[in-house]
Parts: C-alpha cells; sequence; structure tokens
C-alpha cells in the first residue's frame, strides 16, 4: 500500500523538453554579454544546473563582487574565482557563467578546454555599454570609456581561445536555443572523478541505554533496506523536503517499498526559514490519521533541517517512534544526524523548540551527494572544521593540505572526512547525550552563529557558513582575552578560504545582533556561554558576562569579523 501526502507545497514540474544534459558547458564574455541572463535559459533546455559564479564568490566572502575588490582587493578575488571555478567543474550536468575576467588565467583557459565545453559570447563594445548602462556601479572594473575599451580591446584576444564562440548581440532566449543545439552534438568530456567503489565504514554510538549505527557508504539502498526491516515491522514514513524529494525521493521509496510494509510519503517544507512547529504538527496529524503504530518507522531524507524537523515529529508522535536518518547533505552526515537533537526554529532564536530523540540508524550514502549545489557543500565543510578544530589533528591536517580534493568531491576523501566527523561526534554523545557538560563544546563558533542567523534572517547565511566566522569570532576573542593563541584565527581565516567559506559577516545591525545573542540557548544565569580554543583540539567553556557583551560585539567590529550598520 502506498500513500503520498504534502505538507506544504511542492516544487514545480520540470519543463517536459528537459534532456538531462550529461556534459558541463562554460560562458565567457566581456561584461555585459549576457552570460548570467543566457545561461539560465541554456540550463533549462538542457535541463541542466545553472551556475553564476560571480554569485558562488559572493557567497564565499558573503558580500557583493564590489565589496570583495574594495575590502580584499582583486588578487583575493581572483584566487577564490580559480578556486571555484575548479569547484563548478567537477561535477557534470552543469551550465557555468563565468565573471567577464575568469579567463584571463591561464590556468583557468586550460581547465576550461580541459572539462567542459567552454563557448564565448560575442558582442560589439557598443552593446556591452548600452546593456550596462543602468548598474555600472556593480562592475568594480568599469571605469571610464577609454579604461572600458582598452579592457574590451585586450580580452579579445583571450575570448578567442574558447571551443566555440556565439554571437550575442540579439535575443537572449534566441541565443540560448543556438547554444543548446550546438552543445548537444558536442562530446562531453570525462568526468573529473570517475565512479568509484567504495568499501562501507560504520561505527557504532554508544549511549546509556541505547546503540546504534552509523554506516558511511556509496550506491547502498540495497543494504539499507535490510537493515531497515530489523527497526520494527509496522509501516514506514519517508519524510523529505519539496527540494530532495523530486530528486531522490522515488528511488527511495521503492527501495523501502520493497520491504513488503506499508509506505506513507510526507514532503516538508524545505530551508532554514521554514524550520517551524507548524509544518513538524501537521506531519504529526498525517501520521495519526493514517493510523499510525509504535512499530511503525519514520525515515528522515534529506538535510539538516528535515533531519531535525522528521526527527521531531519521530519523539512526539505516539510519544516516541524509531527513526532512521538518511542525510543528503554534507552538513547533515557530518553534524546533524548523529546525537538525536531534534527541533525547530522560533521567533526568538535557533533550535530553541525541541527534544533528544536519537536515531535508530544513520545511513549516509554519497550517492546523495551529487545532486547538492557548491555552495551547501562548502556550508557543509564549515562543520568538518569544527570538528577538527576541537579532536581531530589528523581531519585537520587534511582539510589543509588537500582543500581542492575536498572542494572537487574527491569520493574516497570525502568518505574519510565523514567517517572522521561522525566518530568525533558519537565519542562526544556517548559522554554526555543531553549536553549537560563535555557535549557543549560542539557549540564552539556557534555563539555567534545562531546570532548571525537570527539577526540576518534565516537562509541569508547557511548555517555551515555562519559557523565559520563564528569560528573566527571566538578564535578573535579567544586571543584578546589570552585563552587563544595570537595566530589561531589568521590559521583558521587562511583555512576557511581554502575551502571556499567566509570568514567575516555581512553588514548587520550590532542591536539586532546583541538581541539574537541575549535570546540564544546558549544564555545561562551569569551571561552568554563561549568555547574557546586553549589550542588545537583543546577546548574550554567560559562563560562571559552579559554586561561585557556590548564591548565583545565592538572588539569584533575592530577585529573584522563583524560589520556593523547604521541603526
Amino acid at each position: 500500500m502506498l500513500a503520498d501526502t504534502t505538507a506544504g507545497r511542492l516544487v514545480p514540474a520540470v519543463a517536459e523538453d528537459m534532456t538531462g544534459y550529461a556534459g558541463t558547458l562554460a560562458l565567457s564574455g566581456f561584461m555585459g554579454a549576457g552570460k548570467s541572463t543566457v545561461g539560465e535559459r541554456v540550463a533549462r533546455l538542457l535541463g541542466a544546473t545553472f551556475v553564476d559564479l560571480d554569485t558562488e564568490i559572493e557567497s564565499a566572502f558573503a558580500m557583493p563582487v564590489e565589496q570583495v575588490f574594495a575590502r580584499h582587493g582583486e588578487a583575493a578575488f581572483r584566487a577564490m574565482e580559480s578556486r571555484l571555478l575548479r569547484q563548478a567543474l567537477s561535477v557534470r550536468g552543469r551550465v557555468v557563467a563565468l565573471g567577464g575576467g575568469a579567463v584571463l588565467d591561464s590556468t583557468n583557459r586550460d581547465l576550461l578546454k580541459s572539462r567542459c565545453t567552454w563557448i564565448n559570447l560575442n558582442v560589439s563594445l557598443a552593446t556591452a555599454c548600452a546593456r550596462l548602462l543602468d548598474a555600472p556601479g556593480r562592475r568594480p572594473m568599469w571605469g571610464s570609456a577609454a579604461e572600458v575599451e582598452a579592457l574590451f580591446t585586450e580580452r579579445q584576444s583571450i575570448y578567442a581561445q574558447a571551443s566555440h564562440g556565439v554571437l550575442a548581440e540579439g535575443d537572449a532566449g534566441g541565443v540560448a536555443t543556438e547554444i543548446a543545439g550546438l552543445v548537444r552534438e558536442v562530446p562531453c568530456p570525462s568526468a573529473a572523478h570517475p565512479p568509484a567503489i567504495l568499501e562501507e565504514r560504520r561505527l557504532t554510538v554508544e549511549i546509556p541505554g541505547f546503540e546504534y549505527d552509523v554506516v558511511v557508504g556509496r550506491d547502498s539502498l540495497d543494504e539499507l533496506v535490510e537493515e531497515v526491516t530489523t527497526i520494527g515491522s509496522g509501516p514506514i514514513a519517508l519524510l523529505s523536503d519539496w527540494n530532495v524529494a523530486p530528486l531522490h525521493g522515488d528511488r527511495v521509496s521503492a527501495a523501502l517499498a520493497s520491504s513488503g510494509r506499508e509506505l506513507l510519503q510526507v514532503t516538508l517544507p524545505a530551508g532554514e526559514d521554514h524550520k517551524q512547529m507548524r509544518p513538524v504538527l501537521e506531519a504529526v496529524d498525517q501520521l495519526l490519521e493514517y493510523g499510525w503504530r509504535r512499530d511503525g518507522l519514520v525515515v528522515a531524507l534529506g538535510g539538516g533541517v528535515l533531519g531535525d524537523m522528521a526527527g521531531l515529529v519521530a519523539s512526539l508522535c505516539l510519544r516516541g517512534v524509531p527513526f532512521v536518518q538518511l542525510p543528503t547533505t554534507v552538513l547533515a552526515m557530518v553534524d546533524s544526524c548523529v546525537g538525536g537533537k531534534v527541533g525547530v526554529n522560533h521567533r526568538s532564536g535557533k533550535n530553541l523548540l525541541g527534544a533528544f530523540h536519537q536515531p535508530a540508524l544513520v545511513w549516509s550514502d554519497l550517492d546523495f551527494l551529487n545532486t547538492l549545489d557548491d555552495r551547501q557543500w562548502r556550508a557543509g565543510l564549515g562543520e568538518v572544521v569544527k570538528s577538527a578544530l576541537l579532536g581531530d589533528e589528523e581531519l585537520l591536517e587534511l582539510l589543509e593540505t588537500r582543500s581542492d580534493a575536498l572542494l572537487t568531491r574527491e569520493p574516497e576523501l570525502m568518505a574519510e572526512v565523514i567517517w572522521r566527523c561522525c566518530r568525533f561526534k558519537a565519542q562526544i554523545v556517548a559522554a554526555d547525550e543531553r549536553e549537560k557538560g563535555a557535549r557543549r563544546v560542539l557549540n564552539f563558533g556557534h555563539t555567534v552563529a545562531h546570532a548571525l542567523e537570527v539577526a540576518g534572517g534565516f537562509g541569508h547565511l547557511l548555517h555551515g557558513e555562519a559557523v565559520a566566522i563564528g569560528m573566527v569570532a571566538a578564535a578573535e576573542l579567544g586571543a584578546s582575552l589570552g585563552h587563544s593563541p595570537p595566530e589561531l584565527a589568521d590559521r583558521l581565516r587562511s583555512l576557511l578560504t581554502s575551502l571556499g567559506l567566509p570568514f567575516a559577516a555581512p553588514p548587520m545591525a550590532l542591536s539586532a545582533l546583541r538581541r539574537a545573542m541575549e535570546r540564544d540557548k546558549k544564555l545561562v544565569e551569569s551571561g552568554i556561554a563561549w568555547v574557546l580554543l586553549e589550542n588545537v583540539c583543546q577546548p574550554r567553556q567560559f562563560v562571559l558576562p552579559l554586561a561585557e557583551l556590548d564591548e565583545t560585539l565592538n572588539l569584533l567590529v575592530s577585529a573584522g569579523v563583524l560589520v556593523g550598520r547604521g541603526e
């Protein structure tokens, strides 16, 4: 028996003419050539994923391109551009819109020639100027008329090195149609990482009176079904969200249905801004109306937000039914799927409503990560950095020496990273399931991170990005108080940069940050709880008086971690 119900709305159906493009296409061209506009349309025609490289860079710095140039300089921008270009081209089925200057670097050009179909959009200088007339201020390379003309002339010989050139003077739709027809006839370059058979890794999380396994593998749904049949005997509820369900729902539901058990599918809203109690209660209603039983099983298919919400559903239904975590993001695999903390946000702060409800099984299949976008991938690495700094020096060395391989999704390395993070967290959870003491060290970076998420609006920064900034804040605060090595903050900034993560927050009202920190669950009677590092893998918990909060925020502004703005 199969039922399908939705709490929220479903993602719109994909267009019927999508073909599922298996290659990678990169579009270059001068400012105003229409790379982003045409690229989005080409992606729709090909059934591909669209990536705007400038947008990725803005996420990596947590600020607009023109501010990156102003605060960090062109050299820092170009280095990040090259780094994120390698990441973007490591996944097939994409259309990548390059920044106007991305092809100036010869290494970037060699990469474009070997990893993708490179097409340049050719326009006249007059056309480019006319298109950019409305917003030249957002182009940091846009200068006087003579400077722009010189730049245009200088770059033509470089643009000519593209595999193909397409005249982009006309309507964007017509240009996109021409490009889509062209690339369908071009052989696809080989993938950056051919499919690899990974040896399954398994560890056991042991807490008083209960234990469960964490499995890291690849292409392992058949094995998952075998394990699921040992957890209860009643119906299975597959909870996913409107982003993940269209990508993986059919494959997972078919696998679970093969167990012979009844299957109910529930789709929750996606995103941190929808991590609220209402959809959780709607899902509970649907399970109870279905006639749920205590021998039933909840399976959470999604990222950290979905896993937290589905876990809360399982904890509430009939006072607690077993659930299985099937994480589909790096962040969920390395952190939130282990430990049993389930919950949702409240208007007063992040994760203020919830429970402790341990999963019966965590099953991390790396194949789920194939559909993860680059920004989410990098955000997950923020939690990896946290685990390394708290308790795994070998992992920290891997991050510092193999950052490029992590960004480009080297499978064996990612399996090792995920397993190490789960092993570390399992040790912490085993010692302190309910966060009464030792487990609180996992809040390293979160004192500022949660405030940034609340004050900036959920979704403005991804959780891993906020944690990255929060760790730098903790390192700077620790150094100023004499608890952390002075060089730690710069070492951390260097590592985060190599992983495409921000180390400074976007402009934000300090009063909003203050209010968020005063309401966070890390507020204790005598002040605000912080986790600082006396050195790598030497965390220590501190409580700083609430009366010193303004002084702390001002210190972080002077250190360049926070940027205050007018109230």
